[in-house]
């Protein structure tokens, strides 16, 4: 079993967010997150990193009217990433992963103590494994803190919003942009946004 395999079924089965956080009610997995027969793109081009899976069982990968893929498969067809179904997405070498593994019951987004806490324990990992050429939070509110929070464990102190800068991930450099959520209002800054990664790994 390959180690992403055996993250990724550790990830399914974590449950530390409900003692840490006990007057949170958080929706622990149980239960795989990515569709069992997915299988990440070698390399990974560009990691997106959304906020939460909203709902057990219907997220990004399992459900076709999903509003974070509807936003973002927008912006990058309108970008010259063509991105009609989860097929191009992948073909693109793309790959999105999220900040916390669990949602919070009753909110639309988790708690940024319980998504900081999560990510150290398993988004940090998943990259290290990954080694993906690019990452993009897509997530002002919660994914630029997180950015931040892991960026300084691998010895970033100054991490822009907007901007492309580089990281150094177990020795090897990986550009980093944080970014708005793909809607909602935002899709015209979260377009400049990637556009500008997208220019600079094409350069």
């Amino acid at each position: 079993m390959s180690d992403w395999q055996i993250l990724q079924d550790e990830i399914s089965v974590c449950e530390v967010c409900r003692q840490q956080f006990p007057t949170i009610r958080v929706d622990c997995p149980p239960g795989l997150i990515l569709p069992p027969d997915l299988t990440p793109p070698n390399p990974v081009k560009i990691l997106f990193v959304g906020v939460a899976p909203p709902e057990k069982g219907r997220h990004f990968y399992t459900a076709s009217q999903d509003n974070l893929r509807d936003g973002l498969f927008k912006t990058l067809t309108e970008l010259g990433r063509p991105c009609r179904s989860m097929t191009d997405f992948l073909a693109h070498n793309f790959l999105l992963l999220h900040t916390a593994k669990c949602a919070i019951k009753g909110t639309t987004s988790p708690n940024l103590s319980v998504a900081q806490f999560c990510a150290v324990q398993h988004l940090k990992r998943e990259i290290e494994l990954l080694r993906p050429e690019a990452v993009c939070w897509l997530s002002k509110s919660v994914g630029y803190p997180v950015c931040r929070t892991l960026s300084q464990k691998w010895g970033t102190p100054k991490v822009p919003f907007g901007t492309v800068f580089s990281v150094s991930i177990l020795g090897r450099d990986t550009r980093f942009i944080a970014t708005n959520w793909p809607g909602r209002g935002w899709e015209k800054d979260t377009k400049e946004h990637l556009r500008r990664l997208l220019d600079t790994l094409s350069s």
